[in-house]
């Protein structure tokens, strides 16, 4: 018996990219899709992506910081209105909750942490980035080998996979235990610059068989960049130039205070979030 699983991992939202994945994975005969977090918020649609992930067979998904963050909006949790990039994604949290079917923050706020599965004898655990934290930078990849040592959930454990880095990874625990990261589906990062130069979808594929690991196959899929674009702006994206700039170099603006500042004046961001958070159930 043998099976392919696909992980993916960080589509913030890129519907368009998201989409060439899940059609490269179909001809490869992928049978199984892992989820591991950060589905939603910063590109075109983070609906359709959930809607992509729920019509093929994802057996997995997991909450990523960035749907923790949503939670945080909408239950009215250390938001500061004072700060830019505070109103950068109650923005995105804004023009998404204009999409969201009925059901949708439910099953957001369902999203578990981690989880553990055994397939085929082979047994992995699964996080967005540390087991019980799904935030912060200690599983970057320069970062020292006793923070992926922290992945280890139990002894039992063959493979810990986590997301989060945005960067593909394959190292291995002190005790031995793989350690792979399948990349960022819609914003992939590396700390090399002529690295960003490839904006290619990031994704991997498991290929298993009776208690053996068969192939690890790390997926770099090309898509449109103009279509995603395209698609945004239809949909009334509030950052559009940002989210361009992102797509093209991979330099995001999430902290850039003196940019975001400036959009949020001029669009009226502030007053609209403080209006948005006024109307969310108490």
């Amino acid at each position: 018996m043998n099976t392919k699983i696909a992980v993916i991992a960080d589509s913030h939202g890129n519907a368009t990219a998201l989409k060439a994945v899940i059609e490269d994975a179909k001809k490869l005969g992928v049978q199984e899709y892992w989820s591991l977090g950060d589905i939603a918020f910063g590109g075109s649609s983070s609906e359709d992506c959930f809607e992509m992930l729920n019509e093929v067979n994802t057996t997995q998904y997991l909450m990523g910081n960035w749907e923790s963050a949503y939670l945080d909006v909408i239950d009215n949790k250390s938001v500061d209105l004072s700060d830019p990039s505070d109103i950068y994604f109650i923005s995105l949290v804004r023009y998404e909750q204009q999409y969201f079917s009925a059901t949708r923050s439910q099953q957001i706020r369902d999203l578990p942490m981690n989880n553990e599965k055994e397939i085929l004898g082979t047994v992995f655990s699964l996080t967005h980035n540390l087991p019980n934290k799904n935030r912060g930078h200690s599983l970057f990849p320069d970062k020292k080998e006793s923070n992926f040592d922290k992945l280890e959930i139990d002894k039992k454990m063959d493979v810990a996979i986590y997301a989060h880095t945005h960067t593909p990874v394959w190292r291995y625990t002190t005790d031995g235990q793989m350690i792979l990261t399948p990349g960022s589906v819609g914003q992939p990062w590396y700390s090399r610059k002529k690295l960003m130069h490839n904006r290619d979808a990031s994704y991997l594929v498991l290929s298993l068989s009776d208690s053996k690991i068969e192939g690890v196959d790390f997926r770099r899929i090309p898509y449109s960049i103009d279509e995603e674009l395209a698609h945004a702006k239809n949909l009334g994206h509030p950052y559009l130039d940002l989210y361009k700039k992102l797509l093209m170099t991979g330099q995001p603006s999430t902290h850039d205070k003196d940019v975001l500042q400036k959009i949020n004046r001029q669009n009226h961001y502030k007053e609209k979030a403080e209006n948005f958070l006024n109307q969310l159930p108490k």
